[in-house]
């Protein structure tokens, strides 16, 4: 398949000689709690891995977590992920690594790049990863999750798989901007003032030569520490429901794993994926104006025929708006009726959707019933 062409996957751990810096990633902290739950590197790739948990060796409900490039590490979503264990025989994650600790020598990782590599995760995840029997003839029928900004890729992935035969069986975006200019946010209104060029001086860095990744452009984290303290400000005077969820913690496990400690730990994003992904998304509106493409491949939503899709958004969530995630029912124009579901959280704002006892008690629920939608029509196939 092209996807192997431009980012090879290789299924397992990566040797010792092959392994990033620890501080590339942040620890889950799942594997062993309460009913044994294995943690393992399914598969790699260029720049990121697959990272799998897993009540089961052989996991029948099989799900892909694609976790948003926003400066967050990935361990961001531990709270979404703890929940779809109760509904999933094994949650994996797209584990993208802080890019500070990268080589040059792992190539450019851009917004196409993240497309690919969330893709062929999807691939991996469809075979046996856990058992390293790759593509193994069970494609299709994975679940995918693209959250924040995370649903991009997740949707690119998706109608790219449904173009070669293998898309997945369901696919749910939650709180992602598919499109940003319905309800355009305060971010939206930002990036179209501002030029590309004058962005990329002003927030774009080198690594020094004290790190592995020395020499790669990066967008750094102290500058998106400096972005969400601005953001928990305007939350305070505005009234919303972040500092109230900060200081009232109602995840998994506020004691080891607080709210605030999964936010305030921010990575170094890849220069170019900032750049492209400030472009693609918000600039040139890409997937909603249907011009979006994957290294020279078409992303066409109208490929996806048989995924059941939901999409989720929070009343009050002012990072992805309301009516921006509902967008992808009006791309998807061939998925029937009775495979689509969309809800609103009440109240919610965008740290809800996946965090919390909200997210338990609405969005899982929400979650868990397209899953089974999906497997219904799926089943009688396989």
């Amino acid at each position: 398949m092209w996807l192997d062409d431009l980012r090879p996957l290789h299924f397992g751990a990566p040797a010792e000689s092959e392994r990033l810096n620890e501080s590339a990633y942040q620890a889950f902290g799942i594997a062993g709690l309460g009913a044994s739950v294995a943690d393992v590197v399914g598969a790699r790739l260029p720049f990121g891995q697959l990272r799998i948990f897993s009540r089961s060796p052989q996991p029948r409900r099989r799900v892909l977590v694609v976790a948003p490039m926003a400066g967050a590490y990935p361990f961001l979503m531990r709270d979404l992920v703890m929940a779809l264990l109760d509904v999933a025989d094994a949650v994996a994650v797209t584990e993208w690594p802080n890019a500070r600790y990268v080589p040059v020598s792992a190539g450019r990782f851009g917004f196409a790049e993240n497309c690919v590599e969330t893709a062929q995760m999807a691939r991996a995840l469809a075979g046996d990863a856990l058992t390293r029997d790759a593509l193994a003839g069970n494609e299709g029928g994975i679940h995918v999750i693209g959250v924040c900004q995370g649903a991009l890729p997740a949707f690119a992935a998706a109608c790219l798989l449904a173009e070669a035969g293998t898309a997945p069986a369901s696919l749910s975006l939650i709180g992602g901007p598919i499109d940003p200019s319905r309800n355009p946010t305060r971010l939206w209104r930002v990036l179209q003032e501002r030029s590309l060029e004058a962005l990329e001086r002003q927030v774009i860095e080198t690594v020094s030569s004290a790190f592995p990744g020395a020499g790669r452009r990066i967008f750094p984290a102290w500058r998106q520490i400096d972005a969400f303290a601005l953001y928990l400000w305007r939350q305070s005077l505005s009234g919303g429901d972040l500092p109230f969820r900060l200081a009232f913690d109602d995840g998994d496990d506020p004691v080891r794993f607080p709210l605030a400690r999964l936010c305030w730990s921010m990575m170094d994003v890849a220069g170019e994926f900032f750049m492209e992904n400030v472009e693609t998304v918000f600039r040139e509106n890409a997937l909603a104006r249907d011009r979006l493409s994957v290294a020279g491949h078409e992303v066409r939503a109208e490929a996806l025929s048989t995924t059941a899709l939901l999409t989720v958004e929070g009343e009050v969530d002012d990072i992805s708006a309301r009516t921006q995630t509902e967008a992808a029912h009006d791309l998807c124009v061939n998925i029937p009726a009775h495979l689509k579901r969309q809800i609103v959280v009440p109240n919610a704002g965008h740290f809800a959707l996946f965090y919390g006892r909200r997210m338990r008690e609405t969005v899982l629920p929400a979650l868990a019933e397209v899953m089974q939608a999906a497997e219904a029509v799926v089943r009688p196939a396989a």
